[in-house]
């Protein structure tokens, strides 16, 4: 069997970057899957015209990504995949060692997990306006979040836990983290984009009974915002006059760093130098 690599998604209403980012992954792997959740903005047309993305309709409003990323996970199995990642339509996966496919390709065979570092990208009011979202969003936060992203070995028993962040295997995997997989997260983009998302993902756990409510608690305690309120956390917290100046909120990230990601074809990008 030949070795084959398959990224997986789950998708709503991400049509301002969905081409970008899957696009990418396109380059990196054999095949793309994504779950699409009832999107009113085009964004299946635009998946299904893409060449080697395979799109599956998914109707349930509710928010349940462990069973939805672990089921498509379990159909990248069967449909001979030998590693899987878990990726977020606002994601762009860079490596420093060729493509991913062939990263993992070279992992230890004791290796069942194989984790990146996250990194949130900000908009700033200097940011260009031409290109695509990626283009726009040069800026990012100067260290990585606490929680990393992984790409897993194919099992037909595989878990994807809520997040994406980890996954579990019948025996617990050896995991590595390695410098070169970098990921990068255009999670707000712009205030009209952050207050729908906010709304759709309300809705979506709102959908979700009996899912813990610590588990996208901040969806649920931004939901009962206004568009006013939603619009000032945003300009608080995610957007930056001047990147180059400390934060004034108590408890945030020094100045950000210029990291644009251009498109170097085939693929697009470079893992940034820390």
């Amino acid at each position: 069997m030949s070795f084959k690599v398959t990224a997986i998604s789950m998708v709503r209403d991400e049509a301002d970057i969905i081409e970008a980012t899957v696009g990418h992954m396109l380059t990196q792997v054999d095949e793309v899957i994504v779950a699409d959740n009832g999107s009113t903005d085009g964004t299946a047309n635009l998946l299904r015209n893409m060449g080697g993305v395979i799109v599956v309709d998914d109707p349930d409003p509710g928010f349940w990504q462990s069973r939805k990323m672990s089921r498509l996970a379990r159909y990248a199995h069967d449909r001979d995949a030998r590693w899987v990642i878990p990726v977020d339509a606002d994601e762009l996966w860079v490596s420093s060692k060729g493509t991913l496919k062939e990263l993992l390709e070279e992992a230890d065979p004791d290796y069942g997990i194989v984790t990146a570092e996250l990194y949130d990208h900000v908009a700033t009011a200097v940011d260009p306006d031409l290109g695509d979202a990626i283009d726009q969003l040069p800026w990012r936060r100067r260290h990585c979040l606490p929680l990393p992203k992984v790409a897993v070995r194919a099992h037909p028993d595989m878990v994807i836990e809520q997040g994406n962040h980890w996954a579990r295997l019948p025996i617990p995997p050896r995991a590595t983290l390695t410098p070169q997989i970098t990921v990068h997260h255009y999670a707000r983009r712009t205030v009209e984009q952050f207050i729908h998302k906010v709304r759709v993902g309300f809705a979506a756990y709102q959908a979700t009974e009996g899912l813990p409510e610590n588990v996208g608690a901040h969806w649920r305690q931004w939901g009962h915002f206004n568009d006013d309120q939603l619009r000032e956390l945003f300009f608080v917290w995610y957007h930056r006059e001047d990147p180059l100046l400390p934060y004034t909120v108590p408890g945030t990230d020094p100045p950000e760093v210029h990291d644009p990601l251009i498109w170097d074809n085939p693929q697009r990008g470079r893992c940034p130098a820390f």
